[in-house]
C-alpha cells in the first residue's frame, strides 16, 4: 500500500498554485516540523529559508549513518525532508517564523513553524510531544489545565502570524500539535479565524468539555479534520465533538500513532471502517477513569507520577537505559507517603474502569 513516499513521487511536480492543499499534504507538513531547524533559522522574525535550501544544509551536517542512528521520530522527519526537498511542489515553498522552545520550568515543549505556498496561501504546522519527558507531562497537563504553556504560546504564535501575513491560513499538527492548532484556531479572533481554511488534528489528543462549548469553537468546528488510526491512543484523550474520520496503518497497537504508516491512496488517506475494539474499550476506559476524578486529583497524579522520572534524572524516553530504569524504580520507593497514595489510588481506578468497561460489553 502506498505512503507519503510514493504520494511524493506522484504529485511532487505538481505546486500548489496549481493544486490546494490536501490531507496528505498536512500529513508532510506535520512530519516536517520534528526536523531540528534552530542551527539554521534561529531567528524566529528574519531566518527565512526554502524547504531545498533547509535540506542542503541539513543533509551536509547529517550524513546518512547520522540519520539511521537517530530515533524514530527524527530519522523519518530527516528522510522527508531530503524527499521532498527535490520536489517541485515542496522545494521551493518557504519556511519561516520558525521556534523551537523548551522550557522545563513551564513544562512545555513548543515548536512550530509557518510555510509560504505558491498559491499564497501559508500552511502554519505545531509539532507534536518530541520523546522528552518534559513534552510528556505537558500531555498529561491537558486533563487538568484550561491552558498548559504550550496552548498559550500556540495561540500566541498564530495571532503573530496572522499580523504578519494577509494570507488565508492552514493549520495543522500531528499529536499535540494537532490539539496546539485546534486550541489556537478557536482562541484567535472572528477576522482571524475566517482567514482559516482547514484545521488539521492528525491524532491528537482532545479537549474538556469546558472548552468544546466556547464560541469560539463553534466557530471554526466545521473546518477541523481530525485522523485518528484504527488503535488510536493518544488522539483518544479527552473529547473530540468534530466529527473524526479512521484511517488505515501498516503497523499495529499503539505505533499506528505513526503518521508514516498511514495508507495514502492518490491525493487522499486511506479511511477505515471504525475504531477497532480495543481502542474502543480504552477509550471508554479513560473517560471514565479522567471522568472519576477532579482536576485536583488528575493535577495530584501528574505530579505523583513524573516526580519519578525527575528524582531519577530520566531526561528522554527515547534513551531509557537499565541503569535509568533501576533508578526509576528507587525514586518510586522513595516518594512521599501521600503522593505514592495517589499513584496507588489513581492506578486502581483506572483497572477498575477498565473492567467496568469489559463488563459492560458481555
Amino acid at each position: 500500500m502506498a505512503d507519503i513516499f510514493d504520494y511524493i513521487d506522484w504529485r511532487g511536480d505538481i505546486g500548489f498554485d496549481r493544486v490546494p492543499v490536501n490531507e496528505v499534504d498536512s500529513m508532510i507538513f506535520s512530519q516536517l516540523i520534528y526536523v531540528k531547524m534552530q542551527p539554521y533559522m534561529p531567528d524566529i522574525k528574519k531566518s527565512k529559508l526554502t524547504i531545498k535550501q533547509l535540506a542542503d544544509m541539513y543533509l551536509a551536517d547529517n550524513n546518512d549513518d547520522d540519520i539511521e542512528s537517530m530515533p524514530n521520530l527524527f530519522r523519518n522527519a530527516a528522510k522527508l525532508l531530503k524527499k521532498i526537498a527535490k520536489s517541485k511542489r515542496f522545494g521551493r515553498c518557504l519556511l519561516t517564523h520558525y521556534v523551537y522552545d523548551i522550557s522545563l520550568e513551564e513544562e512545555s515543549q513548543f515548536s512550530a513553524v509557518t510555510i509560504e505556498l505558491s498559491d499564497g496561501s501559508i500552511f502554519v504546522s505545531y509539532s507534536g510531544t518530541d520523546h522528552s519527558v518534559v513534552g510528556w507531562k505537558e500531555n498529561f497537563n491537558l486533563s487538568y489545565l484550561d491552558e498548559t504553556p504550550g496552548q498559550k504560546k500556540a495561540k500566541k504564535y498564530l495571532y503573530h502570524v496572522a499580523k504578519v501575513y494577509d494570507a488565508d491560513m492552514w493549520i495543522g499538527g500531528h499529536s499535540k500539535g494537532g490539539n496546539l492548532a485546534v486550541f489556537a484556531a478557536m482562541h484567535v479572533d472572528k477576522y482571524v479565524q475566517k482567514r482559516i481554511i482547514k484545521i488539521f488534528n492528525l491524532d491528537g489528543p482532545g479537549f474538556n468539555h469546558k472548552m468544546i462549548s466556547t464560541e469560539g469553537y463553534e466557530r471554526i468546528k466545521s473546518r477541523i479534520v481530525t485522523f485518528l488510526p484504527q488503535s488510536s491512543v493518544v488522539g483518544l484523550l479527552l473529547e473530540h465533538v468534530d466529527d473524526y474520520k479512521v484511517v488505515k496503518s501498516t503497523n499495529s497497537g499503539p505505533m499506528q500513532h505513526d503518521v508514516f504508516s498511514w495508507e495514502v491512496m492518490g491525493a487522499g488517506i486511506v479511511k477505515a471502517d471504525g475504531l477497532d475494539k480495543n481502542s474502543l474499550r480504552l477509550d471508554k476506559t479513560l473517560k471514565t477513569w479522567i471522568g472519576g476524578m477532579d482536576e485536583k486529583q488528575r493535577k495530584r497524579f501528574t505530579e505523583a507520577l513524573f516526580s519519578i522520572a525527575e528524582e531519577s534524572n530520566f531526561e528522554n524516553l527515547d534513551r531509557l537505559s537499565f541503569k535509568q530504569a533501576i533508578g526509576m524504580i528507587k525514586a518510586a520507593d522513595e516518594l512521599s507517603k501521600s503522593d505514592w497514595n495517589v499513584l496507588k489510588t489513581t492506578i486502581k481506578q483506572l483497572i477498575t474502569a477498565g473492567v467496568g468497561t469489559v463488563r459492560n460489553e458481555q
